[in-house]
């Protein structure tokens, strides 16, 4: 059983419930409050999308074990799908039966939401997870985009679920914008901290991955060039949060601007004096696993949010 919680990333799937429970709770149910608005979703339908979500990110896991089992022999060997009987057979079928199951999940939205283009968007979801496991993996950057953006869309899905139901229905709200601004901020934030994971697991991963043909940038480029990459992207990530800031001390949001500071920008600052000198697998190691924390921290400030409104 631990095995298979392991090769499933029961902690990855519990951030992602997580996530967008605290959005829906902690971010759209107070701006509703404001005019009376109940959420448009019902509780079962929101429920059936967050499971389909992590059905689909076990699915992409799964698949993702199965056509790196040469790869993980080097880069994971402690990996479940490496050592163990949960080898390839076992990842394909459980990887299969599932992706059946979230299309039966899909079309029952669906039929829900009275409208086809949720199924469109999971269906989406679901063959880029298969498409990144089997080819954009090992290609140069696509397929740390493909990635990062599966993990910022994940919050941005589920305000757009709710837009559209309000969109269909006709509702005019003013806090409409406000919730929109707050999920493409949370998007935009959770793009750029995934998208530089990727390139340090890329140079934690170089060992493996250039025995078996991938061309991850620091590949093709060098260790060099990927961490360039990632420092422009931490300053991006830097300016684009003073800018976010601004904002929320215009919205009289103090305690979520100082969250901020103190679980997201002094670590992204650690984390690019630690990237500087790092050059060992074990420091890329701490170095995503840093990162990890700092994506909490960041969706963390939801529950600031939450916190902001009461007092």
């Amino acid at each position: 059983m631990i095995k298979i919680l392991r090769l499933f990333r029961l902690p990855n799937l519990v951030i992602i419930a997580a996530t967008l429970y605290a959005f829906r709770f902690m971010v759209v149910k107070p701006y509703y409050g404001m005019s009376g608005t109940e959420f448009q979703m019902d509780s079962v339908s929101f429920g059936l999308m967050v499971a389909i979500t992590m059905i689909i990110a076990v699915a992409g896991y799964l698949g993702n074990d199965y056509f790196d089992i040469g790869i993980d022999r080097i880069n994971r060997p402690d990996r479940p799908s490496v050592n163990g009987k949960l080898g390839g057979r076992f990842l394909l079928t459980t990887a299969l039966m599932l992706s059946m199951l979230l299309i039966a999940g899909i079309v029952v939205l669906s039929f829900r939401m009275g409208m086809v283009i949720p199924a469109l968007v999971l269906l989406l979801a679901l063959g880029t997870v298969w498409w990144y496991a089997g080819i954009l993996k090992k290609s140069f950057i696509w397929g740390n985009l493909a990635v990062s953006l599966m993990s910022s869309l994940t919050l941005g899905m589920a305000w757009f679920f709710e837009w559209l139901i309000l969109n269909q229905k006709g509702t005019q709200l003013f806090e409409t914008k406000s919730i929109t601004q707050v999920s493409i901020g949370i998007s935009f934030f959770a793009f750029l901290l995934s998208f530089k994971r990727e390139i340090v697991k890329d140079m934690e991963d170089m060992e493996g991955d250039r025995l078996f043909g991938c061309r991850s940038l620091p590949i093709v480029k060098g260790i060099r060039s990927a961490k360039i990459v990632t420092w422009y992207l931490s300053f991006i990530l830097l300016a684009s949060l003073f800018y976010c800031q601004y904002w929320l001390l215009q919205q009289n949001f103090m305690m979520v601007a100082a969250w901020l500071i103190l679980a997201v920008e002094v670590p992204i600052v650690i984390f690019m004096i630690q990237l500087r000198r790092a050059a060992t697998t074990r420091e890329f190691h701490r170095l995503s696993t840093l990162l990890k924390w700092i994506m909490v921290g960041g969706i963390a400030s939801m529950a600031i949010i939450w916190l902001n409104f009461r007092f």
